[in-house]
């Protein structure tokens, strides 16, 4: 009778499965991993916070207007609201309290009547910020200018104003900037998942070679079972890590009120889950090479080098890359894989893409991510069980042919 992990008793998926159990059970119980995870939430919502806090800076500039002028009142609001600056105006009953609210910061500054008629001394502790100096002139003269007129009997509501339209040469993108920081939050949890997922696959691969459990591992199931369940196995416990850190971030960032969560942030968040998939498949898979490629820790960290340093090409081109967009090293990146996983994600946000584009970016990773498998597959079937001294890439990839 076959046993449950015997090639004729178990099929493919269920092997696969096993192993990929293993990996979960193993892995999400690590101390390191519930550390890593609790101390990247932290960081998430305490950045949220202190963003939120930095970024609030636009308070309202509050006038005091010594007397209850209620026209000059409403033209400070109106000419603020149209220049894009928030005025709080209030009524204030002197000008000694005008000038000791001022003193106190309860007030950005106060207009006070000057000896001329129609005109006002504005008091303010430092100066006027020229936004609000602005405002302010052109509503005492708006103010100034229809009590003239009406003095002399003329309504100024009657006169023909001008008018200017504004029109944009590049219209604006809603919501383009709630995008831009979920795919770059995104590429930055891609790289960490690399880093740590990678890690772990190839150091596991190790773990099992130099205490020859492989050994007896595939004594009962097929290299290829044994490969795909442990890369599924710490790929899911990665995927897990990502959704609860971006689920962690887009809450903070709901609650801090730095996103408003539309339908577009949430399709690119979708969008970021789907490439991060890719990237995290086409790395896993070549890690998991490297650790079969040693007999021991020490020389782990050499034989992933070029593994590594991909990874942060891929990462900086992504953190950087949006601030080039239009550059041809950019735009060319942006359709080799694996860089296509840190990028697209940013030029979905921006809208700088089209779907045509996205369409053969995302075929050319799936295609991408092939090759690695089955190029890892060959490597970790013929290598596997050699133990001495190091495999060098070079003759690895006489290996996998």
């Amino acid at each position: 009778m076959n046993s449950p992990m015997s090639p004729g008793g178990a099929g493919a998926v269920q092997s696969i499965w096993l192993v990929a159990e293993r990996e979960i059970a193993t892995r999400a119980k690590t101390r390191s991993f519930l550390i890593s995870t609790g101390l990247l939430m932290v960081v998430i919502i305490v950045g949220a916070v202190v963003w939120s806090a930095l970024s609030g800076g636009d308070d309202a500039d509050r006038v005091g207007v010594v007397g209850q002028d209620a026209a000059l009142t409403q033209t400070i609001e109106e000419f603020g609201s149209a220049t894009g600056t928030s005025v709080d105006v209030v009524s204030v009953a002197s000008a000694e309290e005008a000038r000791s609210r001022v003193a106190d910061g309860d007030l950005t500054a106060a207009l006070v009547p000057g000896t001329a008629p129609n005109s006002y001394v504005a008091v303010s502790e430092s100066g006027l910020s020229p936004t609000l100096d602005g405002v302010l002139r052109s509503s005492v003269e708006q103010v100034g200018l229809t009590s003239s007129l009406a003095e002399r009997g003329v309504d100024a509501a009657s006169l023909p104003r001008a008018t200017i339209t504004v029109e944009q040469t590049t219209p604006d993108k809603p919501d383009e900037g709630q995008r831009i920081v979920i795919a770059l939050v995104g590429t930055i949890l891609l790289i960490t998942a690399i880093m740590m997922g990678g890690s772990m696959v190839a150091v596991g691969v190790v773990e099992e070679k130099t205490s020859r459990v492989v050994e007896l591992l595939l004594a009962t199931i097929k290299p290829l079972h044994l490969l795909w369940g442990k890369i599924i196995g710490i790929g899911a416990i990665a995927m897990a890590q990502v959704l609860l850190l971006g689920a962690t971030a887009l809450i903070a960032g709901r609650v801090t009120g730095l996103l408003t969560i539309p339908g577009a942030a949430i399709g690119m968040f979708a969008a970021v889950i789907a490439w991060f998939v890719l990237g995290f498949l086409f790395f896993a898979t070549l890690y998991a090479a490297t650790g079969a490629l040693v007999s021991r820790q020490e020389e782990l960290n050499a034989s992933s080098a070029p593994l590594t340093i991909l990874a942060m090409a891929v990462m900086y081109s992504g953190i950087f890359g949006i601030q080039a967009l239009d550059s041809t090293l950019i735009q060319v990146l942006t359709w080799i894989p694996p860089f296509s996983a840190a990028l697209m994600p940013v030029r979905i946000a921006t809208g700088d893409t089209s779907t045509v584009q996205v369409v053969v970016t995302f075929a050319l990773m799936v295609l991408a991510c092939a090759s690695a498998t089955w190029f890892a597959s060959r490597i970790y079937q013929r290598s596997i069980l050699r133990t001495g001294t190091r495999v060098k890439w070079s003759e690895a990839l006489s290996l996998a042919r």
